[in-house]
């Protein structure tokens, strides 16, 4: 018996007088702990018999929960663009897809090293310069007026999934919300490519995405952190959220040569997945493969116990340096 036991009625307390202080609503809460309303509200009414890691969600999004590992600047940045893209969505449709409410990725860094810090308007100019990695590539800075990149609060911030009549895309996969600080610390939050058009929303979760959405993520972290001048060997935190798992079952989508790499069917059997790793532009240069594996094999594991075998991983950085090269 520990001779502080929790008292677990101030801790529920506590959260209730934080959201409220905050002037969250319980779906807000939800939303930015990647849990369902009705798990905010049986923990606010003192239910004991939730999952763990869905206390800590609840707990973390209110900043209740100090995660190991973490960085307290960091894990504080990303709170508050959580608390930012609610803001930003309070007035949307609850099934409007910019509210990505069958899910989203969140990916994360913060560098060391950055001495000389840029203007927000030549911070704006270094990122519109970012190497292209993809279709769609993250941090994607668009010239259209009302999607553009804007100064927020000491900050850079872009919303693709603000409503207008001249979006092309409208799903919940073309909707990412951007920041980034002056002294290189960024936060993404994106809907799954999997809620598009061609599935019902919340149903699958594709092999390979994580693996290339990882790499485009690190490999734009390595190139700021040398455009702010840090060197090679300064660490890049990185951490990466995944909510809205739970029942998705893992198949290969976006390549479908793949589908072989799963030999039964595999389903999420939890909601969310926080992943974490301390790495180096010089490490991400030099030894990418290894650190993709590192950050995404904990989230593989939530669909039934799934471990990629290295050729994969291996393969898709090959094709993911490859695809560098056309661009």
């Amino acid at each position: 018996m520990t001779e502080w036991p929790i008292d677990w009625r101030a801790v529920v307390d506590e959260a209730v007088r934080r959201r409220k202080a905050e002037s969250l609503t319980q779906s807000d809460l939800a939303a930015l702990a990647g849990v369902s309303r009705p798990v905010v509200v049986a923990f606010e009414q003192g239910e004991i018999n939730l999952r763990f890691e869905r206390v800590v969600a609840v707990l973390d999004a209110l900043g209740l929960f100090v995660q190991p590992g973490r960085s307290d600047s960091l894990q504080s940045f990303v709170h508050e663009a959580r608390k930012r893209f609610v803001e930003l969505t309070a007035d949307l449709d609850e099934d409007h897809p910019s509210r990505q409410g069958y899910g989203h990725s969140e990916q994360a860094y913060s560098i060391d090293g950055v001495d000389a810090l840029p203007s927000l308007a030549q911070l704006k100019t270094i990122l519109a310069h970012a190497p292209k990695t993809s279709g769609w590539t993250p941090f994607w800075v668009p010239t259209k007026e009302t999607i553009k990149p804007a100064f927020y609060e000491g900050l850079i911030e872009c919303w693709l999934g603000r409503p207008s009549n001249d979006r092309v895309f409208n799903d919940a996969a073309h909707s990412d919300f951007w920041q980034v600080a002056r002294d290189g610390t960024a936060y993404l939050q994106r809907g799954y490519q999997e809620d598009g058009r061609d599935f019902d929303p919340g149903t699958f979760f594709d092999l390979t995405l994580p693996i290339w959405r990882t790499a485009e993520v690190l490999v734009h972290a390595a190139w700021l952190a040398r455009e702010l001048g840090a060197g090679a060997a300064d660490p890049i935190r990185f951490v990466a959220r995944y909510t809205g798992l739970s029942g998705r079952e893992l198949i290969s989508w976006a390549k479908p040569g793949l589908r072989l790499a799963i030999d039964e069917r595999l389903r999420a059997r939890a909601d969310s997945v926080d992943l974490t790793t301390l790495t180096s532009a010089g490490e991400i240069d030099k030894q990418l493969e290894k650190v993709v594996g590192t950050i995404v094999r904990p989230l593989y594991e939530r669909f039934d116990g799934f471990e990629p075998a290295e050729s994969l991983i291996a393969g898709q950085i090959a094709d993911f340096r490859r695809q560098l090269q056309d661009f």
